[in-house]
């Protein structure tokens, strides 16, 4: 279900999917993505549905002993399928559960009750939730957006994570992240 792309009309659809997505505010270029990727620090996953059609992207960052679930979507056809969780269960075998990562806006605090997208915020935290992620206990401040931090149980310290972006993109970083009381 899985699938590794790196041109071609799989990878244009994982772009068009991913531009459609996401917001502004808390989009890489895609551009950036790829040239990463070539240095070993993000993989490009399609989603695909049993017949090899494609259903959805994950995109991952890889920074030391993190795999950041960095972006992932279900196409609008194929959502409410289960795809979404069995994506995840193969993330986990693919990288390790100790290993994974997600950011989610903040569904807490004034940052998320009052979110114009607040139902989607708690869907989504639901969705992860329920595929067996718990809070890192961890809140950042990531290019502007106040997000929450969840792992498969692993414990992750603000060090750790700024670290992991740091790597990525060296001497940048301070500009974007930053803890939240």
């Amino acid at each position: 279900m899985l699938k590794e792309v790196w041109s071609g009309e799989g990878l244009e659809q994982v772009r068009r999917l991913y531009e459609a997505s996401f917001p502004e505010a808390e989009k890489k270029p895609f551009s950036f993505m790829l040239e990463k990727r070539q240095e070993g620090f993000f993989d490009i996953l399609a989603i695909e549905d049993e017949e090899g059609g494609f259903c959805g992207l994950a995109i991952m960052l890889l920074s030391g002993d993190i795999a950041l679930v960095d972006y992932l979507a279900i196409a609008t056809e194929c959502q409410g399928s289960g795809l979404g969780g069995r994506a995840l269960e193969e993330l986990r075998q693919r990288y390790g559960a100790e290993r994974i990562v997600v950011e989610i806006e903040r569904t807490t605090g004034a940052a998320g009750e009052l979110a114009h997208n607040r139902q989607d915020r708690l869907r989504r935290k639901a969705f992860y939730l329920r595929n067996g992620m718990t809070s890192a206990e961890l809140l950042v401040e990531l290019m502007g957006v106040e997000m929450e931090v969840l792992t498969f149980g692993r414990k992750l310290t603000f060090q750790e994570y700024y670290d992991m972006y740091d790597r990525v993109i060296p001497g940048s970083i301070d500009r974007m992240v930053r803890p939240v009381e």
